[in-house]
């Protein structure tokens, strides 16, 4: 496809487990042809490459936090999709995502950039043989990662020829750091709402966006099954029911909203129907319910 603007979700599972028909979460906002990565879960690469999508377009990569559900596959699309063999990366990618939690009481862990760089270490012998043995560029080279902090304001985190992006902090405790991020072009706006509990912040990010992709989960399938009082209190305090996202969407005036990172993932659980369902009482637009490889043109 040529659109000037489009959204590919390319992984649509809500946590860290396998789901029938899912994989993780991953989103492509395609702008002219250059292509920005929202998260990169399990299963992002094939998922990118059965999209139609060339590494060698990849313009950015917007990580909303640090859970393995979302940067499972962050290095690989470097490991497995670099050099000039089969359009893969040959020029330097940046890669925006929280850093470490200055709050954490023990050593800290990594942040976006230690991620990168540990990965880097973790996989030095490979990267080594394949730099000796190819025409390659060094692979360290080739990500520049940056750890982000926002306090609570939006802050531009990126911007090039094609795109805008902003990104805000959102709720997601227990982590210190969760962020949703605004992607502004001439042709249209795109919010992405990450992993958050019902939130203004998201609201604000995506006030008059032409598409907000939101998370979404449904408790009452959790507590169908037995999930006890306090992992549904943790639930409901770091996830936004698909009600919640219909408020949030009105609120913030959004052209038409994507469910994606749904939760539960297994459409034998909870049905297309189902999800819109739940989300029309409370939102007037257009809502469509994220599958994974949807494509849309905004």
């Amino acid at each position: 496809m040529t659109d000037a603007l489009r959204v590919v979700l390319l992984g649509t599972a809500a946590g860290p487990y396998p789901a029938p028909g899912r994989q993780g979460c991953a989103n492509a906002v395609v702008v002219g042809g250059r292509v920005y990565l929202v998260d990169a879960g399990y299963g992002t690469l094939g998922k990118y490459v059965s999209a139609g999508l060339s590494l060698r377009d990849l313009g950015g990569v917007f990580v909303t936090h640090l859970h393995s559900d979302h940067v499972a596959e962050l290095f690989t699309l470097f490991l497995l999709g670099w050099g000039p063999a089969n359009q893969g990366v040959v020029d330097p990618v940046r890669v925006y995502g929280p850093g470490p939690d200055p709050t954490d009481p023990g050593p800290p862990a990594a942040g976006t950039e230690g991620l990168v760089a540990g990965n880097l270490a973790a996989f030095g012998q490979d990267v080594a043989v394949r730099q000796r043995t190819s025409d390659r560029p060094r692979l360290a080279g080739l990500i520049h990662a940056t750890d982000l902090s926002a306090a609570g304001a939006e802050i531009v985190v990126h911007e090039d020829d094609r795109v805008r992006v902003t990104a805000r902090a959102v709720p997601h405790p227990p982590l210190h750091l969760a962020l949703g991020y605004r992607f502004e072009t001439e042709h249209g706006v795109v919010a992405f709402s990450g992993d958050t509990a019902r939130s203004d912040a998201v609201g604000e990010l995506a006030a008059g966006a032409d598409l907000l992709v939101h998370e979404a989960m449904e408790p009452d399938f959790y507590r169908s099954i037995g999930y006890s009082p306090k992992l549904l209190d943790f639930l409901a305090a770091s996830h936004t029911s698909p009600a919640d996202v219909g408020r949030v969407a009105a609120a913030a005036g959004a052209r038409r909203v994507a469910l994606s990172h749904l939760g539960p993932s297994d459409p034998a659980r909870l049905d297309d129907e189902g999800w819109l369902g739940r989300v029309r009482p409370h939102y007037s637009g257009p809502v469509v319910v994220g599958h994974d490889l949807l494509d849309l043109t905004v």
